[in-house]
């Protein structure tokens, strides 16, 4: 293999950097305008039905979107214009099909088509994130204990070290599934697989209260039949590998030892 096949860049080396940085990083807190369209806001919100709270319809330090449609109709819309620091009313009505909800009584009550007051705080604007410095004394505190790093200099040669791994491993794949000839790929093999991925699709549906036919909605498949099409177009390659490597390991005389298992 030529080193330069699989030799990361600078740049995937960065970009490496940047995602461990990313879960480190805070978000600047803009309190000096009022919040516009596609601003992700921090609020605090209370609501009510005929002057009744309802459970669920309170929250604290919640971020929200303007714009994004998360929220009942008209409700972001009220949103924009206001600053951080006040407290205005948000009055929605709720759709004719929407659930019912419960007082702190537990006693019912009646949202849809009703009218609901939502006494709303923003809290602040969300900015740009805000990333640490990546040097020595980050990563001891930081990555020390996980990865054993102490300077700035070994993560960065660890990172690279990584990512020549990564890239030989697929360098490799993409070597044996073009040039090792595999005749088929037996369809016993390509059914298992795709039995225990729909087994997994119907756990998630019955675990979230779903219709198996949302779930594939949700993920873009307009049938169960599409989803299984596609499972046959993307396991492809991984089986034949799979196959390619028993042959390897076969002809190699590569079996796990007692000590092994």
């Amino acid at each position: 293999i030529k080193r330069s096949d699989i030799e990361p860049t600078s740049e995937e080396v960065e970009e490496q950097i940047s995602n461990l940085l990313s879960q480190y990083s805070s978000t600047e807190h803009i309190t000096d305008r009022a919040a516009a369209d596609g601003d992700t806001v921090n609020i605090n919100y209370v609501g009510s039905v005929n002057n009744v709270e309802f459970t669920g319809g309170s929250a604290e330090n919640y971020d929200l979107t303007l714009g994004s449609g998360t929220f009942i109709d008209g409700f972001e819309d009220q949103i924009i214009g206001h600053k951080p620091g006040e407290t205005f009313d948000v009055v929605v009505t709720f759709p004719d099909d929407y659930n019912d909800s419960t007082d702190a009584d537990g006693n019912t009550i009646v949202l849809a088509g009703k009218e609901a007051v939502f006494k709303t705080t923003i809290n602040y604007i969300e900015g740009d994130p805000i990333y640490p410095e990546f040097n020595d004394a980050f990563v001891t505190e930081n990555l020390q204990s996980q990865y054993g790093w102490t300077t700035a200099d070994q993560a960065n040669e660890e990172i690279k070290n990584t990512l020549t791994e990564y890239n030989k491993a697929q360098y490799l794949q993409n070597y044996l599934l073009e040039n090792a000839q595999v005749k088929e790929v037996p369809e016993v093999i390509t059914n298992t697989l795709l039995e225990h991925e729909e087994a997994n699709l119907t756990n998630t549906a019955a675990t979230n209260g779903l219709p198996v036919e949302y779930l594939l909605m949700m993920y873009g498949y307009e049938s169960l039949d599409a989803f299984r099409e596609d499972f046959k177009t993307q396991y492809t390659d991984q089986i034949k590998l799979q196959m390619i490597y028993e042959a390897i390991a076969d002809a190699e005389g590569l079996q796990p030892t007692e000590d092994d298992l």
